[in-house]
């Protein structure tokens, strides 16, 4: 009997539970969710990455001009006359008076006059190339005609360095002179040339040969001198 009970019960709790669920009813409503595994795909962010540093700025370097230096232009070397300024100068001097146009220092001919005398000169170098002197000559002894030669006379002197020490010079100017021997007293055109070699900055020495008169119908009168000079 019990136990047709209890089946009883149960079939009418089943029967019961059945018409629960189709009326929507449930006694201990249990919802169950299937869980599907969800794959995402996931990309990597990148980490940001910093914008570049600017570029520097744009240093416009201006061109370098060169600039060559001045040109200079160095005058070719002339050889300068003897120094500017005052100078004295002094020497024997071989006089030879010849009744004609010809005179010989070194030995004695028939017509000629030979005597020794002082020649001294002073001069003044006043531009290259030329100066002016003035010069006298004296002898020592008289003459066959017992006369002694005496000479004075002034004088353009152009000149010239042959080289540092040796200076070539010319004599162009006016004389007179005594009339030593047979030759008359007169003044006329006188000219001669020389060189002269710079021992020092101012101590030189000379040899210069001169025709103290050339003259048409006067006796010719030269002079040979040898000496030495200073320049101030």
């Amino acid at each position: 009997m019990k136990l047709t009970q209890s089946l009883v019960a149960i079939a009418t709790l089943g029967t019961l539970t059945s018409t629960l669920s189709f009326a929507g009813g449930d006694i201990n409503p249990i919802t169950v969710f299937e869980q599907e595994e969800v794959y995402v795909d996931v990309t990597p962010v990148p980490e940001p990455i910093a914008p570049p540093p600017p570029p520097p700025p744009v240093v416009v370097t201006p061109p370098v001009v060169v600039t060559p230096p001045p040109r200079v232009v160095i005058p070719p070397v002339v050889p300068a006359a003897a120094p500017l300024g005052l100078y004295i100068a002094g020497g024997l001097t071989n006089v030879a008076v010849h009744k004609t146009d010809t005179a010989n220092f070194f030995s004695t001919e028939i017509g000629q006059d030979r005597q020794v005398g002082y020649t001294g000169r002073i001069g003044y170098d006043f531009m290259d190339y030329l100066g002016a002197e003035l010069r006298g000559t004296y002898g020592f002894a008289k003459d066959d005609f017992n006369r002694k030669f005496k000479q004075g006379g002034a004088y353009l002197k152009p000149n010239y360095d042959l080289t540092d020490e040796l200076n070539l010079y010319g004599l162009a100017g006016v004389s007179k002179t005594n009339a030593a021997g047979a030759a008359p007293a007169d003044t006329g055109f006188s000219y001669g040339a020389g060189l002269d070699y710079g021992i020092t900055d101012q101590v030189s020495v000379f040899s210069d040969v001169v025709n103290y008169m050339k003259k048409s119908g006067t006796p010719s009168q030269w002079g040979l001198t040898l000496g030495a000079g200073y320049q101030f």
